[in-house]
């Protein structure tokens, strides 16, 4: 249903190499969040303590999951204390990826028992279903949006449907701040979620791509956490966190897959089995970004200055996203309901046609389905964001 999976990465680099050039371009093809001066968010403190991560303890091979410093700073972040009960107890285990999608190839490769099938939401990140074609697994979808909400009822009628012809399913839901679209499930979204997944038949297990977590509010992690807690025995989740977005590390490619849920046995077996494919699918995670993150992150005052940095980073896409999609409004254009986020994705015919348009004129936006052309707002300045839904509207 999606464009090729390769087509953002692509877009990019024209866009990189026209700027090189030195060409004044509009990059809202990738996921990488810019401040209005064209530099990455990364702390002067940050960038001396990665410089400082390169004794040979720091190159050498670490452990297939990471050591435990990393993990419990993994899960005291994205978390908090949410989960010490279930960690001490084997109900919660992580392992360090490279990037958050590590943590999702992990996830898909793991799952899978007989027959199996990934579901994911119709208007999806592309490289899912890529990640899905490696593994040679079967891709199903479920409605993602019933008007300005979540499709819950569509979602219920897809599950059923699919345990009638699977042994395994793979529920996907990225969120908080869905890529492509922004939207974010409200707490009671959720909790429908959970009485779905709690009734339903056959072996089903989540995947909850929390890769732009840091760029919500904290409703929706509280929302999530309730969720994750509230699982029935036979449902395991699985957690795909990314530090790319939280800590600009895009290159160093550093996450986690966390596994949970209610039976200890079933998850210290899925966890086993995820080790095993990392090691066969990678060997190791990025050993020198492991130890900085942990140090950054076993320190208060790291802890203070990131939270900070963090809530400046969402107040200026914030900025973006309101200019945005006031100019989309008073344009006529259709954006996807937008909650928080790096993303707005726009409901348009031939996304692909429109995005060509857009690069003669050195704009870069991605055509993530056919109908659909996701903005990048965390990579745009604020000044090229103003004007630019009716340079859509004119391609158009």
């Amino acid at each position: 249903m999606s464009q090729s999976n390769d087509s953002i990465l692509a877009l990019n680099q024209k866009a990189q190499s026209r700027k090189a050039q030195g060409i004044d371009v509009t990059n809202g093809s990738i996921g990488m969040m810019y401040r209005d001066d064209g530099s990455l968010p990364v702390s002067t403190a940050v960038r001396q303590l990665l410089a400082k991560h390169t004794l040979d303890a720091d190159l050498t091979y670490p452990s297939v999951a990471g050591g435990n410093d990393y993990q419990t700073a993994l899960r005291h972040w994205f978390l908090g204390n949410a989960f010490e009960k279930e960690a001490a107890a084997g109900r919660f285990l992580s392992l360090g990826t490279p990037g958050g999608t590590g943590a999702v190839a992990l996830a898909f490769h793991t799952f899978k028992h007989g027959k199996s099938v990934v579901v994911l939401p119709s208007l999806n990140w592309p490289n899912y279903e890529g990640i899905a074609k490696g593994f040679d697994l079967d891709v199903a979808y479920y409605n993602l949006f019933d008007g300005s909400h979540f499709d819950l009822a569509g979602l219920k009628v897809t599950l059923a449907e699919l345990t009638k012809s699977y042994d395994s399913l793979l529920l996907v839901i990225n969120d908080p701040c869905h890529n492509p679209s922004g939207y974010s499930l409200s707490p009671k979204e959720w909790n429908e979620v959970l009485g779905i997944l709690n009734a339903a038949k056959g072996q089903i297990r989540l995947l909850v791509d929390a890769a732009y977590i840091d760029f919500a509010e904290p409703s929706q992690r509280a929302a999530l956490v309730d969720t994750l807690k509230g699982l029935a025995p036979s449902v395991i989740a699985y957690l795909a966190f990314s530090f790319s977005k939280t800590l600009s590390f895009y290159g160093l490619r550093i996450g986690g897959l966390a596994i949970t849920g209610a039976n200890e046995e079933n998850v210290g077996s899925l966890y086993h089995a995820a080790v095993m494919n990392a090691r066969a699918l990678w060997s190791t995670p990025n050993h020198m970004a492991m130890n900085a993150i942990s140090e950054l992150l076993n320190d208060p005052q790291g802890v203070a200055a990131l939270q900070e940095e963090t809530k400046q980073n969402r107040q200026i896409v914030a900025k973006r996203a309101a200019i945005f999609l006031k100019e989309a409004q008073d344009a006529g254009l259709q954006p996807y309901p937008y909650t928080y986020g790096f993303f707005v994705t726009l409901a348009l015919p031939k996304a692909a046609e429109v995005s060509a348009k857009l690069v003669a004129q050195d704009i870069y936006l991605a055509p993530i389905q056919a109908n659909a052309l996701r903005i990048a707002l965390c990579s745009l300045p604020t000044e090229k964001v103003y004007g630019l839904a009716n340079k859509i509207k004119e391609a158009l």
